[in-house]
C-alpha cells in the first residue's frame, strides 16, 4: 500500500526549468537556489550567449535575465530568444537595476513579459515565477 505522502510525491508534475542568466555569480546562485526551493529545475549561465545556448539546449519555460550582462546584453537576448523558432514561445522576465519607465519600456520592447527591478525578495520572485508560468499555462 503506497502512503498519501508518496503518492502526492509520485502525482506532483515534472519540475518547470527555468534558465537564470546574470552575470553576478552570487546573484545567479542566490536566485537558483531559491527557485529551487520553489520546486523548480534551475539552470545558470553568466552571460548572455552562454544563456542564448543554454535555452536552446535545455529548453526552459522561462527565462530570469539581467539586462547588464557582458557581451549580449539582456535586450539582445530578448530578441534573439524571441526570433529563435525554438525559444520564441519561452516566458522572459527581466530582473535588472534599470528601474525607469524607459527601462522597463525598452525592456518589453526587446520582448520581455515581465520587468522587476533589483532587489527582489525570494517571495516576491516566486510569486512572479509561477504567475508567469501560469500565464504560460492559460495561454497554450
Amino acid at each position: 500500500m503506497i502512503a498519501a505522502h508518496e503518492l502526492a510525491e509520485v502525482m506532483r508534475p515534472p519540475a518547470s526549468r527555468v534558465l537564470v542568466v546574470e552575470d553576478n555569480a552570487d546573484a545567479a546562485e542566490t536566485m537558483r537556489m531559491v527557485l529551487e526551493l520553489g520546486g523548480y529545475d534551475a539552470v545558470l549561465a553568466f552571460d548572455g550567449a552562454t544563456g542564448m545556448a543554454a535555452a536552446r539546449e535545455t529548453r526552459p519555460r522561462l527565462v530570469l535575465s539581467d539586462i547588464g550582462l557582458p557581451g549580449m546584453d539582456g535586450y539582445a537576448l530578448a530578441r534573439a530568444l524571441r526570433a529563435d523558432p525554438a525559444t520564441a514561445g519561452v516566458r522572459l522576465i527581466a530582473i535588472t537595476g534599470y528601474g525607469t519607465a524607459a527601462d522597463r519600456q525598452r525592456a518589453l520592447e526587446a520582448g520581455f513579459d515581465i520587468h522587476l527591478v533589483k532587489p527582489v525578495p525570494p517571495e516576491r520572485l516566486l510569486e512572479e515565477v509561477a504567475a508567469a508560468l501560469r500565464d504560460d499555462t492559460e495561454s497554450s
